[in-house]
């Protein structure tokens, strides 16, 4: 399979607006933690204070600063939201959709993704490129098929990984290496749960990582903005 997307070389932290969608971007280091003051609430301040490790500290970080952009560009100040976590899948999410957005996080070394959209389900994974990992070891079992290179496999690794994170699940979910199913299967299976297909797409960020995310559908009555 040929994959083509777009290759945006653009500085980071950035906040895109694609359709009814936008994404925000943040690097992170886990030598030198940022200043949170400004856009975390007292409930992830709790939660920030339980994390010991200063990587963990510093993707946290950098995924509810992405989180916070992409709320502002919807017209939503998320530090008064109170986030919870689903107890399966661990997903952070507010605790009324009501007054508020459909949002997903992902974190990678070095960047953190947030996408967000007030009428439509979503999710996003990214990866480095050079992430250490053996494609031929995980091919057949996620997907069916062998891959050329860890390139296209970590394009179909994260476009998945997106899909299950827009139902809120996670791969453990549903990957059982006993019995090895198909990817196929999988990805149909979760967009019956939903009225169309999700939309699935990528793009290379300044040549180290790639971003994909998923698009579900249109909710009937989408989050009033904020004034």
């Amino acid at each position: 399979m040929k994959y083509s997307f777009p290759s945006l070389d653009i500085p980071v932290p950035a906040v895109l607006r694609l359709g009814t969608v936008v994404i925000a971007l943040e690097s992170w280091s886990a030598i030198k933690e940022r200043s949170y003051d400004d856009f975390l609430g007292d409930g992830d301040k709790s939660w920030l204070a339980g994390l010991q490790s200063s990587q963990r500290r510093a993707e946290f970080i950098a995924g509810r600063a992405a989180l916070h952009h992409a709320g502002t560009a919807l017209s939503y100040d998320v530090t008064g939201m109170h986030i919870v976590y689903d107890p399966g899948s661990g997903k952070p999410q507010f605790t009324s959709l009501e007054d508020s957005f459909h949002f997903s996080i992902t974190h990678t070394k070095g960047l953190a993704g947030c996408i967000a959209s007030r009428n439509s389900l979503v999710g996003c994974d990214c990866e480095r490129w050079d992430r250490v990992i053996e494609p031929q070891e995980l091919s057949f079992d996620l997907f069916g098929r062998a891959f050329m290179s860890k390139r296209d496999f970590l394009i179909e690794w994260t476009r998945l990984e997106a899909l299950l994170k827009l139902h809120g699940r996670k791969l453990s979910d549903v990957i059982d290496r006993r019995v090895q199913p198909l990817p196929g299967a999988i990805i149909e299976a979760y967009e019956d749960d939903i009225d169309a297909p999700a939309f699935k797409s990528s793009f290379e960020l300044n040549g180290e990582f790639v971003f994909s995310y998923c698009v579900g559908q249109i909710c009937e009555n989408p989050a009033p903005v904020k004034s």
